[in-house]
């Protein structure tokens, strides 16, 4: 850690260095730091989880959120993926599938949203913007917030 803070004073003086690592190794760097809180304390550097970390606990909280919604039962019906594989997906066992899984959903949701509002524009002579659409039908559509959020 020393090296670090070397390295970044001399390449951008007086920046707070950050250091992105996995899981054991922020651990050892947490250590250090409670363990000498003069030299390399939380005021000293910023120590954060890297980013495969950070994207499996972001895919965790929406597996947290979709579960009991019915949404791998969609996946298998839909022939995404098998039921096993869904009921994975819901905790990030394998992050490229989950990741890719959730960006189909997020496509397929788009696209429906996209769908509902052209048939509101073709049955109103004069329609509102996709944004102000989107804010008035929220209220109104059930479990609309998933829509939103995913």
């Amino acid at each position: 850690m020393g090296k670090i803070r070397e390295t970044t004073a001399f390449l951008n003086p007086g920046q707070t260095p950050v250091v992105a690592a996995d899981q054991p190794l922020y651990a050892l760097a947490k250590q250090i730091q409670w363990q000498w809180p003069e030299e390399y304390g939380e005021d000293m550097f910023v120590v954060m989880f890297g980013g495969l970390h950070i994207e499996m606990a972001a895919l965790k909280s929406k597996g947290t959120l979709l579960k009991d919604s019915g949404w791998t039962s969609c996946l298998d019906e839909a022939a995404v993926a098998s039921s096993g594989s869904a009921e994975s997906f819901l905790t990030a066992s394998h992050i490229t599938k989950s990741r890719q899984v959730h960006q189909i959903t997020a496509c397929s949701l788009y696209r429906l949203k996209k769908t509902a509002y052209q048939e509101y524009c073709s049955a109103t002579s004069q329609p509102m913007s996709f944004e102000d659409w989107c804010k008035e039908a929220r209220p109104t559509v059930h479990n609309s917030i998933f829509g939103t959020l995913f």
